[in-house]
């Protein structure tokens, strides 16, 4: 009897796994001109109950939502996965030190998501130019993130320094393919995350 259940036991939880990975599944189609291992991924035949043995009810057992219209257009349009997402663009996630939200913010510059940059700001970020507010300023930091120079991806020679509790200084070097710029910026802690309050350009090099 024991031997029988733990049988029951064993498939179920093969076909729930086997449903998991179909699930998971999806066309190459996009892939072909890619050499990666997974374009030539395959699923396996369903897995089948042995003769005498009733199939287990699963049908309720994994819930996997459709894809809606949009998203499945867009991978569509995005072809491959040959690059890993960003570590630090990871859904659902703050960034937690100042570090990450330097490295979030040239990663997300670098990709042109605007609004990824401007999401790292501070509500109270106070503009380097005179007679120009925090909006106007961040306005044209959109601008510039969506159809201006590209930086590269990663910031040299990160410094932090702490000035107080909830104040970090980040000092680096970022790059404009053969132009580079000293920038400081100021970050602070708000809700329990870093945020953006102040940007300055030290110097070019």
């Amino acid at each position: 009897m024991l031997v029988a259940k733990s049988r029951v036991q064993l498939i179920l939880a093969c076909l729930l796994a086997l449903l998991f990975v179909q699930g998971c599944g999806g066309s190459a189609s996009n892939c072909k001109d890619s050499k990666e291992p997974y374009t030539r991924a395959r699923s396996d035949d369903p897995l089948k109950v042995p003769d005498g043995m009733t199939r287990p009810e699963v049908t309720g057992s994994l819930n996997i939502p459709a894809a809606k219209t949009g998203d499945a257009e867009s991978l569509q349009r995005a072809g491959c996965l040959d690059e890993p997402p960003s570590y630090f663009r990871a859904a659902g996630k703050v960034a937690r030190t100042p570090e990450e939200v330097v490295a979030t913010w040239a990663q997300a510059w670098a990709s042109r998501e605007a609004e990824a940059v401007i999401a790292l700001y501070s509500t109270t970020f106070k503009p380097p130019l005179e007679n120009t507010t925090g909006r106007e300023w961040l306005d044209q930091r959109r601008e510039q993130v969506a159809s201006g120079p590209l930086p590269d991806r990663m910031v040299d020679k990160l410094k932090i320094t702490p000035e107080g509790a909830d104040t970090r200084i980040a000092s680096f070097v970022q790059r404009f393919g053969a132009n580079a710029l000293r920038k400081e910026l100021v970050l602070v802690r708000e809700a329990g995350s870093w945020r953006i309050a102040e940007e300055k350009v030290a110097d070019s090099q």
